[in-house]
Formats: C-alpha cells, structure tokens, sequence
C-alpha cells in the first residue's frame, strides 16, 4: 500500500502505519464505524479526514469518498453505482464494503461471527446510510433512536458550543469501537450459548420445556424450536425464572403466556394462588415469573404446562400435535436440566 506522511485527526503525528482517508465535514455511522474497525487492524494507522485529491491519492486506504471501490487499491467508496448490493437488497455503505473486506480478519476467521454482525449491526448502518428502511412503526407510534443515530449526535452542536467536526469525530469512533469490541464478544457468547442450550433441551423429556442448569443466552434460538413454550433458568440474582418462548426472535409475542390468574402477582398473593410457598412474582403481561428455588419453579411449571395443553392443545410433551400425535405429559422433574 502507498504511504506518504501526514498528520491525523487530533494532530497526532504520523507514527508509521498506514494512513486511512475519509472526507472531512459531519460524520456518520458508516465512516465511523468503518475506521473503528480499521483501527482494530491497523492499531498504528493515521486518520486523514478531507476531501482534497491529492491527499487522498497519497492515502493507503480511502473510504466514503473519492468515488472509486476498488479492494485491489483498498478504495472504498459506496456514493457510485460500482458500490452494489446484497442479495437481500441492502446497499453497501463503506462500513459495509470494509466488513466484507476485512470483517472475516476482526472475527478471527469465524464465518458464523462474521455473518450474524453483518445482520445485526452492519447492514442496519449500511441501510441507513443509503435511505433504506428495515421496518414500520406499530400502531404504538412509537419510533426507537437508532445506532447510526446516536453516532450523529456527536457531530457538533450548531448553536451552543464550539466544537469541531474534527475533534468530535474520534468521540464517535471511540464509541463505535466500544460497542464494535462488544458486539463481537456478546455475538461469540452467544453462539457458545447457543450450542449450551441445544444439548440442555434436547436431554428434556418433554418438548414444551427445557431446564438449564445455569443461564445462557437462548431467546434466537429458543424461538426456533418450534415446540418449545418454556425456558426454566437461574436468574443472576440467585432466583430461578420461568419464561415464555417468543414465536420469533423479532417479536415479543409469546406462544402462550403464563396463567392468567398469575399475572401482576408477588410474593403471598402469588403464592396463595399457585401453592408455591417462595413464589417470587409473575410480570403482569405474563412473560415471565419466578420462585426462590429450582422446585418451586419447577412446580410454576408444571402448572403452566397444564394451562397450556388447555389454551394451546397442538402443543404436545413429544411435539406439535399431528407430528406425534401424543398430548401426555411427564411432570417436570429434578431430573430434568443440561
């Protein structure tokens, strides 16, 4: 790669690595990011932001400006028609080019790790940049501040203060990096919970439930399971909960709830209505309750297993009914758990 001497964001002087360009002006998630997952690869590396020419021909790597995408000359522009798409629709940004560049290098090589970053965070800021949208507000009428949003706060205020594009920009992507690092880490343990989970529920011996010896995160993949209503887990809190599967990961509607009767109840009141004497409390929507200990929440679940079979009866202990054919049950156990 080319190398010329420069001086970077914040006036640091160049300290022999490479030398990164973007344009200069209000910044964006997709620069952002972008060189936040650069400077992950290249910790020496120089940032230039500006627009002129001859600095940045005089750059080892370009992005978000210059008009050209090119990996072989490491030029990564999106503004032109060269820039393309994905299969599913969603336009590359330079975030987006530089992750299917070099996102497979930051996540060690691990093709799946790669895969659900690009879903979640890179192509949510690849859609924005490029005037997408990823979805429609509810009848809530209430519209979420998003990521790409949050990082365009940091450009200067217009009309109180005195900052600059220049000094706020490494803000942005020092933010960028934390989350970046984070995704990366929580999407890795994810995946390990993922296959935790698996072993746990396919040792059940009834297809509505599993009970984890400890907790991992599984609420992706438990609402794949298409049997699957409830998940019994210790709460980081020393409780053990009980809670609803989701029909999908991108949704908050359960399969089926837990008891009517339950719903808003604590403590006494819970436990008068269940007989569980260290009932904890069940959430008023019914997505989620507890008790003090494993047995207690087993007994939740029992009971909720029965409300079940009455409210949802396709489910069945062996699977959805017409796939087994069976509606019997086995009481959850202590001998049910990974």
């Amino acid at each position: 790669m080319r190398r010329a001497p420069a001086r970077g964001v914040g006036g640091a002087p160049y300290d022999g690595g490479v030398i990164i360009a973007t344009h200069n002006g209000k910044f964006h998630a997709d620069d952002v990011f972008a060189v936040a997952l650069l400077l992950q690869l290249f910790p020496k590396a120089e940032v230039v932001r500006t627009r002129d020419e001859a600095v940045l021909a005089s750059a080892d790597l370009v992005l978000d400006v210059g008009g050209t995408y090119d990996p072989a000359a490491h030029r990564f522009d999106h503004h032109q028609n060269t820039s393309g798409g994905r299969p599913n629709g969603v336009l590359y940004s330079a975030f987006g080019l530089l992750w299917k560049e070099y996102g497979l290098g930051f996540c060690g090589g691990d093709q799946d790790l790669w895969q659900r970053i690009d879903g979640h965070l890179v192509q949510a800021i690849d859609a924005n940049d490029n005037g997408q949208d990823l979805y429609r507000i509810s009848d809530l009428k209430v519209r979420p501040i998003e990521l790409s949003e949050i990082i365009g706060l940091f450009n200067p205020l217009t009309l109180t203060s005195d900052e600059e594009f220049d000094t706020q920009f490494p803000v942005a992507v020092q933010l960028a990096t934390t989350v970046l690092l984070r995704i990366r880490a929580k999407t890795a343990d994810t995946i390990a919970g993922e296959r935790e989970f698996l072993e746990a529920y396919a040792a059940s011996p009834d297809r509505r439930y599993v009970v984890l010896d400890r907790f991992v995160p599984h609420a992706g993949i438990a609402s794949k399971q298409d049997d699957l209503l409830f998940v019994v887990f210790p709460n980081a809190n020393g409780d053990w909960a009980i809670k609803t599967v989701q029909k999908t990961s991108a949704s908050y509607e359960s399969k089926v709830l837990l008891p009517q009767a339950w719903r808003g109840l604590r403590f006494e009141e819970l436990a008068r209505v269940t007989g569980v004497p260290d009932s904890v409390f069940c959430h008023k929507v019914g997505f989620i309750g507890a008790a003090h200990g494993r047995e207690g929440a087993l007994e939740l679940l029992r009971q909720a297993l029965v409300e079940a079979q009455r409210v949802a009866p396709e489910y069945t202990a062996t699977g959805l009914r017409g796939a087994s054919g069976s509606s019997s049950a086995p009481a959850p156990s202590e001998s049910t758990g990974a």
